[in-house]
């Protein structure tokens, strides 16, 4: 049976330490949530982290006091974006993005003829870049020369980047939280066919935007857990991916399933997002240590970036992470 309990700390790195303080190494946090005072744009001076904790409810080593009794959790405030507070937030993450996309930042006044063409050129620049050129290889290199380096990759950071885990079911939560309490801190969001309680859900391109939005004046990454549902519903969930219009977006597999099944669906992922003009940068893998073989995943020839709650050391599973 497992226990759940409620804890609060400056940073989730603060709570994870509690947690194992309190409850041992068993403990897993399942939901978090950063709380901030309700307000519109520029009063979110104070916050904090609240977490849910799960404890498998395991015998106890003899002398080794007891958890504390769980108490039920409440439901936390959640600070959802209405009306004015949107709009207000909107007009910040452009004039934000605005700024990361000039060579010498200056303020733009909307009443500026410019402002317009500003706007354009904005998303102009955020459209997915197109294939790079092809390089001819030089017949005169030998093939060990040739062949590309492949890095291992790393989830990004910045205030108000946006990145997107893609999964069967609720596989993509519990990477993205991982990749969360790793930054420090991130607002850990769902999508699609997945929602999480003290979560806020993204849906369309007006929700992302505000995402982000609050995300700049937190300075946080947007990490979303997309949920794709059954295997069979990944070819519906082409347009909500693009308008999540994400910086980096990650799949989320398990090493522990048949590797004909995985690669199946992963491939029909990939065809659905190029019809999109997207594309997947990275794999975040599940299950890997509970398998014999987590290396069937190398099939799927994206490089691996996340591995059971941690980096990965190499970007395939065939050499040791």
């Amino acid at each position: 049976m497992q226990k759940r309990y409620k804890l609060s700390g400056a940073s989730l790195e603060a709570i994870r330490a509690k947690a194992l303080k309190q409850y041992g190494p068993g403990a897993r946090i399942v939901s978090a949530e950063k709380v901030t005072n309700p307000g519109i744009v520029g009063l979110f001076a104070a916050a904090r982290f609240e977490a849910t904790v799960e404890v498998s409810d395991l015998p106890e080593p003899a002398g080794q006091q007891a958890p504390l009794t769980p108490r039920l959790v409440e439901p936390g405030p959640v600070h959802e974006l209405h009306g004015p507070a949107i709009a207000a937030l909107l007009e910040r993450a452009d004039a934000a993005e605005l700024e990361m996309h000039q060579p010498t930042p200056a303020p733009v006044s909307t009443a500026s003829p410019d402002f317009a063409g500003l706007l354009e050129q904005l998303g102009k620049e955020l459209q997915p870049a197109g294939p790079s050129p092809s390089v001819p290889a030089l017949a005169t290199l030998p093939p060990s020369a040739a062949e590309p380096v492949r890095k291992v990759p790393q989830p990004m950071t910045g205030d108000g980047n946006l990145i997107v885990l893609l999964g069967l079911g609720d596989d993509a939560l519990g990477p993205a939280l991982e990749m969360s309490i790793a930054a420090g801190g991130s607002d850990v969001r769902t999508a699609g066919r997945l929602t999480a309680f003290g979560h806020l859900h993204v849906q369309g391109r007006q929700g992302t935007t505000a995402a982000r939005a609050q995300a700049v004046l937190t300075g946080q990454t947007v990490v979303v857990a997309f949920g794709l549902g059954r295997p069979g519903d990944v070819p519906s969930h082409g347009a909500d991916i693009s308008l999540l219009a994400a910086d980096q977006m990650w799949v989320v597999v398990d090493a522990r399933h048949k590797a004909e099944d995985t690669q199946a669906w992963v491939q029909a992922l990939q065809r659905v997002v190029a019809g999109e003009s997207l594309g997947v940068d990275a794999l975040a893998v599940i299950g890997a240590s509970e398998t014999a073989s987590p290396q069937t995943v190398d099939t799927l020839d994206i490089p691996v970036g996340w591995v059971d709650g941690k980096p990965a050391t190499a970007p395939v599973l065939g050499k040791v992470n």
